[in-house]
């Protein structure tokens, strides 16, 4: 008889805080479950059915490279995995601290069967977790996750317990995969410039930028103590604010950034964040709008948002902006095809307004989460002689672009990272430089997305009777007679209620979905334009279910 295990991963790998480890397998692994926390001898166990998996479909020893990032219980947990892969006969290389892209490239470089990345990317310093990659650099998607995850059950449930082995948890061989990220990433800048007829070396940044010196955030992840030198040395003046000195995300970086964010320069002084009052202390009132004044990556390395000036302070560039910048530019230098993924928490405006371009372009809708948006671009290597006109975006600062091959020439992979989107962004805005024939910026819709924090998600499922509550409530609010709402499947979002429809024939979506990664449940609002009211329903679906999926009924 099948059993149905618990699926360990959540949206992107498996994340927690990090904990010391219990006496046997079966509780290391339910603590990831039941206290959404994780330790080394979960990882042995998740080590050894990874291992497993592997040797089963490969006729040689398999290979895995692990990278990880500076978080203090990485240290067990990659000592965790490597015991655990060794167990199933693997080969194990160590990358070294290397951020998440840098994993990516590191097993294409060094022709892994698969690839792990210990990291929980913008989740605070005392969460970890594991991302996994297959031979060709894509993220583990819920097929492979859901045989990892049944492997480890069984394992645990035989009961063997192992206790670490010190010489099993060291590696077959080390490699510097952060110096093969940065010379990858020197290949996409050169690719990417050549695409758009930009000459770095040429350009006159701060004319372009507008500001003698543009901050960088890196979140004190890996890119802390490089890209900031990389960009000055092409003549970009940046300067790195983010120190190793503090702890990874604590404060900064683009995960304490939301992507509607915007600031007076008055509450940018007084942020505790550290590029918002950074940029707060350089900048007077005067800037001119529409200056780009700064950027800020998470402590993974594979996402960015950038700051902008406005009239009366800053706000966020997200993801959506971003790619309509790329579009633009491709648009520009005369591209004829180019091909986008988005994710269902996309501006509606956006994907509505491509008559602006002369090319055709071919939208694509997806999950929450980059692998998705991969998935959707191309299921292998793409083949090109210049850099492919293929993007993938969510409004929270993840951009999925092409990346060369580091060994093979004219092959191409698609990889989140937040340097590369970085340095585009900026290409960008040298080619926009007093050109006037660029096509316009779509026009913003409306869109808002709350976070109840420290939900029981197993209390939401998208489905039954609290489902239909809040389609209920939703229905009420707006008047049955002005409003027609339809409900929609997306392929890999489990607990996604997803309305699409009209209210006064004015498009909108609504979505409530968990997050996969912390304890948290998403409310995103979208609509074409603005409509009166939208504000105050978000608030009350926020207090509905947070008496439902935070309070106890007995908290009346």
């Amino acid at each position: 008889m099948m059993v149905d295990y618990p699926i360990l991963h959540g949206t992107d790998g498996i994340r927690g805080k990090v904990s010391g480890s219990p006496e046997t397998d079966l509780e290391a692994l339910e603590a990831i479950i039941d206290k959404r926390e994780v330790n080394g001898r979960a990882f042995m166990v998740l080590g050894e059915a990874i291992g497993e998996i592997l040797s089963e479909e490969l006729e040689d020893y398999p290979k895995v490279v692990i990278g990880w990032d500076r978080r203090p219980g990485n240290a067990m947990l990659v000592s965790g995995l490597t015991d655990g892969l060794h167990s199933s006969s693997v080969r194990v290389i160590h990358g070294g601290i290397v951020a998440t892209p840098g994993l990516h490239d590191a097993v294409l470089g060094t022709k892994a069967d698969a690839g792990l990345m210990v990291t929980a990317s913008h989740n605070p310093h005392t969460d970890s977790g594991v991302k996994f990659f297959d031979a060709n650099g894509k993220k583990s998607m819920p097929e492979l996750e859901k045989r990892i995850s049944d492997l480890a059950w069984e394992i645990a449930k035989k009961g063997n317990n192992p206790e670490p082995d010190p010489e099993s948890c060291l590696p077959d061989r080390m490699i510097h995969a952060e110096r093969g990220h940065r010379s990858t990433l020197a290949k996409r800048l050169e690719k990417m410039a050549d695409f758009l007829g930009v000459n770095v070396a040429d350009c006159d940044w701060k004319k372009i930028l507008g500001v003698n010196q543009f901050l960088l955030d890196s979140s004190g992840g890996a890119a802390t103590n490089w890209l900031a030198n990389g960009l000055d040395r092409r003549g970009i003046p940046a300067k790195e604010i983010s120190s190793l000195e503090n702890e990874l995300n604590e404060e900064c970086g683009a995960g304490e950034i939301s992507p509607t964010d915007e600031w007076t320069w008055a509450e940018m002084k007084k942020s505790k964040h550290l590029l918002l009052k950074s940029l707060a202390e350089i900048h007077d009132l005067d800037l001119p709008s529409g200056i780009l004044i700064g950027a800020a990556l998470d402590g993974d390395g594979d996402r960015c948002l950038l700051i902008e000036s406005t009239k009366s302070g800053a706000r966020v560039i997200d993801g959506d902006e971003m790619a309509d910048n790329v579009a633009r530019a491709w648009d520009l230098i005369g591209v004829s095809k180019a091909t986008m993924a988005f994710s269902i928490e996309t501006d509606l405006a956006l994907t509505s307004s491509d008559n602006r371009f002369n090319m055709d372009v071919n939208f694509y809708e997806c999950a929450v989460g980059d692998r998705w948006l991969s998935n959707q671009l191309s299921k292998d290597f793409i083949d090109s002689e210049t850099w492919p006109s293929i993007i993938g975006a969510e409004d929270s600062g993840h951009l999925v672009l092409a990346s060369p091959h580091p060994e093979i020439d004219n092959k191409w992979s698609l990889v989140g990272d937040g340097a590369a989107t970085l340095i585009l962004q900026l290409l960008v805005r040298a080619l926009q430089f007093n050109n006037e024939k660029m096509a316009p910026a779509f026009q913003s819709g409306w869109k808002k997305r709350t976070s109840i924090i420290g939900t029981d998600r197993s209390k939401w499922t998208g489905e039954g009777k609290l489902a239909n509550d809040v389609g209920s409530m939703i229905s009420n609010y707006f008047g049955e007679g002005n409003c027609s709402f339809s409900r929609t499947e997306i392929e890999g979002e489990t607990s996604l209620l997803l309305l699409r429809g009209n209210v006064k024939n004015i498009p909108i979506s609504i979505g409530i979905r968990n997050s996969g990664t912390q304890e948290k449940t998403s409310i995103s609002i979208r609509s074409m334009n603005e409509i009166d009211g939208l504000n105050e329903l978000s608030e009350s679906i926020v207090q509905f279910l947070t008496k439902e999926l935070v309070y106890s009924s007995s908290s009346d």
